[in-house]
């Protein structure tokens, strides 16, 4: 089948239409992000959430609203016609089709091997956690044990052996937090307690249905660029939520900030005298990436934190109503 032949089918409709509609659905989000100022990170992530689910269901949905879509007539009075640009051609060629052909490619093999098969690995590794090397119970670890006695301890902790600072959580029926021995001994009591409860938080809202629809959902979408952005935008969002109950938990935003700078935020070494400047590599960028938001999640625990108002609360709502009324008009 040609290019044209797979995105005139069926499938290549829907995914062509999914891609405009999270694409829309990512710009409304932004603007109301920025026009009422949403900080609160629950709400936040919400509404980065819309361009994820959004795309999911419009198309069929308008679909069984409006029959008539393909019309010449409805088609006269749309926003934006897909359909003329996919069908644009310079020497003999379709670039739009050609360009998101890549772009879907590309962003389908990054869903697949930054995401789909380490969460397979991770899901087979975390259901057989007896064989984690020099694993001991908190309950047998002096430190963590006295850190732990004010938390509403739901999964297993336990200490790992290890030189480097590690701090994770499994989920599943063997839910279970892991800390290596060389953290538990560079913490305070009071970072300590604050690091973990902030894993136990990952695996209590591993369990939340929105959080676990919004992921199946987002797998749907593995071909969309948009959606992968937005999604990567709510988990950013997840850890502050992370913080916000671990401090709940805790009474100590400052030991959370502690154990956070101490986690990942090494100082950083300076240039060496003399040196030239060269283009940063793909780690670079994304260490650099991931120490912007480490300090912009201590930024606001050291601030106090973001609670919007009701009336904020309600923006996800108004966000998905924009979407589908500008969406409707899009073909």
């Amino acid at each position: 089948m040609s290019l044209s032949g797979i995105f005139h089918s069926s499938p290549g409709l829907y995914v062509t239409q999914a891609f405009f509609h999270s694409l829309v659905a990512s710009i409304v989000a932004e603007i109301a992000v920025k026009a009422w100022d949403v900080r609160d990170p629950v709400v936040r992530q919400r509404v980065f959430l819309v361009p994820v689910i959004a795309p999911v269901f419009l198309f069929p949905l308008f679909r069984i609203v409006s029959p008539g879509r393909d019309s010449i007539h409805f088609r006269l009075g749309t926003i934006f016609e897909s359909g003329r640009w996919l069908e644009l051609e310079m020497l003999g060629t379709h670039p739009v089709m050609g360009g998101l052909a890549v772009v879907f490619t590309i962003t389908t093999l990054v869903f697949l091997f930054q995401e789909l098969i380490p969460i397979l690995r991770h899901s087979f590794e975390s259901g057989k956690p007896e064989k984690a090397v020099g694993k001991v119970d908190c309950l047998e670890d002096p430190a963590i044990r006295a850190a732990m006695e004010t938390l509403p301890v739901l999964p297993a902790v336990f200490v790992v052996e290890d030189d480097d600072f590690l701090i994770y959580s499994t989920t599943g029926k063997r839910a279970a937090v892991y800390v290596s021995s060389s953290l538990v001994a560079a913490l305070t009591e009071e970072e300590l307690r604050s690091a973990v409860a902030h894993e136990i938080s990952h695996v209590v809202r591993s369990r939340h249905p929105m959080l676990v629809a919004a992921y199946l959902l987002r797998a749907l979408m593995f071909f969309n660029p948009v959606v992968l952005m937005e999604f990567r935008r709510a988990a950013q969002e997840e850890e502050k939520v992370c913080d916000e109950f671990a401090v709940s938990v805790t009474r100590n935003r400052r030991g959370l900030v502690q154990a956070l700078r101490k986690l990942y935020l090494p100082p950083e070494a300076p240039p060496p005298p003399n040196a030239r400047k060269t283009r940063k590599t793909a780690k670079e960028i994304e260490e650099r990436s991931h120490r912007l938001n480490i300090e912009s999640r201590i930024s606001r625990l050291e601030s106090g934190g973001d609670h919007d108002s009701g009336v904020r609360s309600l923006v996800p709502a108004a966000v998905a109503v924009a979407v589908v009324l500008i969406n409707y008009f899009i073909v």
